[in-house]
């Protein structure tokens, strides 16, 4: 079968197997398999119309038939004329005939010599022409096109010829789409402040805790079997606290539980601890902010940090520091006279930063009741500076209500009280002093 037939085979099926997609596209009880099959036979049949066409393009008959068709043309152009000379001459020869038998004879020869040319002549319909030898820019067309069907399964098209089929927005009602149904919790820095202080759990509403004052006294020399004399009493500082309670509600209805694609009553427990570590990190930031004042300048910064956590502080106390992020960004921007940055980095800190050996705890800038960009720092010892009175701690209760679903109320009862005074400082960074 030629190529063309073939061709016209192929859009006789294309066509129906169009209709056929169609009507199962239209069809809403149709089965989504049957549609998809139905359109995989239509782009099958599309690509086989597109790679005969490229062989038909690339075929060496079709450039031998050219120069039939031309050689054809030119061959009735010459009959034509050769005709109309091959008339004269037989003209011409009957003339001849008249005046002399050898004339006669002689022009008949000359006749019958023109006449067996135009005999040998082809007839424009036949090609009977040599084909016309590949070239080698011919042959790698030919190469080319047939890799590309090959290794695109069927799959190659012929935009720039103005191919037209079945696109992916025609059928894009058939087409399913990927959606992810399991969501990322959007990350932030958030630092559990609650892990660094004093967290002690109550059995009542409010009360007292009384935390024993670092001893100042020494010992004194005895000698021997003498009696030894009576040591300083141990001081304690009595922490009030009264408890309170926080909580709230998150209504999720039954459908929603029902129908959601991953463990929605878990992923909503995971959002309330989230507002749990909010809830305590405003209640200790805002302890800790009112510890004493140390305001200092940009220019003054590093010799005022120095003189609050080796002087102004107890060597006694374990010291942290707790800032936010513009803060820290001054700090770890900030170099000593020597050129050498401020802060030295130390594997297995949260920051994986340092400064002078303290680890430090990074907040948003709004932690400590400041704006954004709030330049802030809480430097001294968690431990002893917050007591953390926990009566009860983050609880979910699903509390029923007249609906379809249910109702998940987060409680908490703690309060956050300050504890020594002396146990830390609180730095604040301004404008550069002139």
């Amino acid at each position: 079968m030629a190529i063309k037939d073939s061709i016209s085979v192929k859009n006789t099926e294309l066509k129906k197997a169009i209709e056929d997609a169609q009507a199962l596209i239209d069809d809403v009880n149709s089965d989504p398999e049957q549609a998809k099959a139905a359109m995989d036979l239509v782009k099958k049949l599309q690509s086989d119309i597109d790679t005969l066409k490229e062989l038909e393009k690339a075929e060496p008959g079709d450039s031998d038939a050219g120069a039939s068709n031309v050689s054809s043309d030119n061959s009735g152009d010459n009959n034509t004329g050769d005709g109309n000379t091959g008339s004269d001459n037989a003209g011409d020869s009957n003339t001849g005939s008249d005046d002399s038998g050898d004339n006669t004879t002689g022009n008949s020869d000359t006749g019958s010599d023109d006449s067996g040319d135009d005999d040998n002549k082809k007839d424009p319909k036949e090609k009977r022409d040599m084909p016309i030898p590949l070239n080698k820019k011919n042959k790698s067309e030919v190469r080319d096109v047939l890799n590309a069907v090959i290794h695109s399964k069927g799959e190659k098209r012929d935009d720039a010829n103005g191919v037209s089929g079945i696109t992916s927005t025609d059928v894009g009602v058939i087409i399913p789409e990927d959606i992810i149904y399991n969501p990322e919790m959007e990350l932030k820095t958030v630092t559990d402040l609650a892990q660094l202080v004093t967290k002690t759990k109550v059995t009542t509403a409010s009360g007292k805790y009384p935390i024993l004052k670092r001893a100042s006294t020494t010992m004194n020399t005895v000698a021997e079997l003498e009696e030894a004399p009576d040591l300083a009493k141990p001081e304690f500082l009595d922490v009030k606290y009264e408890v309170e309670t926080y909580r709230g509600q998150i209504p999720i209805s039954q459908e929603s539980i029902d129908d959601a694609a991953v463990d929605l009553v878990k992923l909503v427990a995971q959002h309330a601890q989230q507002i749990k570590v909010n809830t305590t990190n405003a209640k200790i930031a805002k302890q800790l902010a009112g510890f004493t004042a140390v305001p200092l300048t940009a220019d003054k910064l590093i010799d005022g940090l120095k003189e609050v956590y080796n002087v102004k502080l107890d060597p006694a106390y374990n010291k942290n520091i707790v800032l936010t992020a513009s803060m820290y960004q001054l700090l770890d921007t900030t170099k000593d006279a020597d050129g050498r940055y401020l802060l030295q980095d130390q594997i297995g800190t949260a920051s994986g930063k340092t400064l002078s050996g303290i680890p430090l705890e990074i907040v948003e800038d709004t932690a400590f009741g400041g704006d954004a960009g709030s330049q802030q720092a809480f430097i001294g010892d968690l431990s002893r500076s917050i007591l953390f009175a926990d009566r009860a701690d983050l609880q979910l209760e699903w509390v029923q209500y007249p609906i379809y679903g249910r109702i998940l109320e987060p409680v908490m009862r703690f309060d956050v009280e300050t504890a020594d005074k002396e146990a830390g400082y609180f730095v604040t960074v301004g404008t550069t002093s002139k």
